[in-house]
């Protein structure tokens, strides 16, 4: 009798550990490999709001924007009753930083008034901890930097990431350069347990690898890299192509260039009219201006 209660134990514990080696459904990125061509943009806004609770870093994270749509956007913080504010708009070819907290939600909306698409949402984000799955990537062979830990230099800006193990079994998470690979979990001896978390004070552009802590597989990569806000329809998409091209570029450039040259003319103007109205006022009184009082402006 005793074995027929201990058969449905060990179905579970069976069924936890297939669980547990089971490969997740990863985006390419996840694995090293470019994003999807065709961008996914929501149909509309979900019902996440803003639950700021306790921090997974000791600083805030570092969001950054970069506007690949074609179109004006701003970005908005979801409060947590659902509101709307926005705390950026982003001209097309635009990168902005903003601060956050993990657990904040931020959209994105085409900014286009007057037209259908107006108030477009084509993104949105919740920041959050990166879960580490075994995303069944293709295996690129580990070689070890064998070099002692790095020590961030004084002055090196933070933006401090924090990863959770979600693979089911212990992983060590490397620091990936390029060419080889470099142990930053070495504090947690037998690897960063399933469920456990490792925070990191990295850098933006930094890319990690969470491998196996028993057989090296690699089981996920993770780039700090923009959030690039794509296109989502045919139109957007054209100007987004438009906005690419290397006459819209060169526009763009030259109109800087005018905008700051219009900027430095006013700045002149308004010190020759401040410099006439110092000499018409010295006449006024009667006073004989001095020689520079009475240069002309240049």
């Amino acid at each position: 009798f005793g074995h027929l209660l201990r058969r449905p134990q060990m179905c579970l514990m069976t069924l936890l550990a297939a669980a547990a080696g089971s490969t997740a459904r990863c985006e390419p990125t996840a694995c090293g490999q470019a994003p999807a061509a065709s961008a996914s943009c929501p149909l509309a806004a979900s019902s996440a709001t803003s639950d700021v609770g306790p921090q997974p870093t000791v600083q805030p994270s570092n969001l950054y924007f970069f506007n690949a749509a074609g179109v004006p956007v701003t970005i908005s913080y979801v409060a947590k009753d659902g509101s709307e504010t926005t705390r950026a708009r982003l001209a097309p070819g635009l990168r902005r930083l903003l601060p956050s907290l993990s657990g904040e939600v931020w959209r994105v909306r085409a900014l286009r008034p007057g037209h259908p698409l107006d108030q477009q949402l084509l993104l949105e984000h919740r920041v959050g901890i990166v879960q580490i799955k075994d995303c069944d990537c293709p295996q690129p062979e580990f070689v070890d930097c064998q070099k002692p830990p790095f020590r961030r230099p004084p002055g090196t800006p933070n933006d401090p990431v924090a990863f959770e193990n979600h693979a089911g079994a212990p992983l060590d998470l490397f620091y990936w350069n390029g060419t080889c690979e470099e142990m930053i979990s070495w504090d947690a001896v037998g690897g960063v347990q399933p469920a456990q978390r490792k925070p990191i004070q990295s850098t933006h552009g930094h890319t990690f690898r969470a491998r196996s802590a028993a057989s090296r597989h690699l089981l996920m990569q993770h780039t700090l890299a923009d959030l690039v806000i794509r296109p989502c329809d045919d139109e957007t998409r054209r100007a987004a192509v438009r906005a690419a091209s290397p006459r819209a570029i060169a526009l763009r450039r030259a109109t800087a260039d005018l905008e700051q040259e219009q900027e430095e003319l006013r700045a002149q103007l308004e010190a020759a009219l401040a410099a006439l109205a110092a000499l018409a006022a010295l006449r006024r009184r009667g006073m004989r201006p001095s020689p520079l009082e009475s240069a002309r402006p240049e």
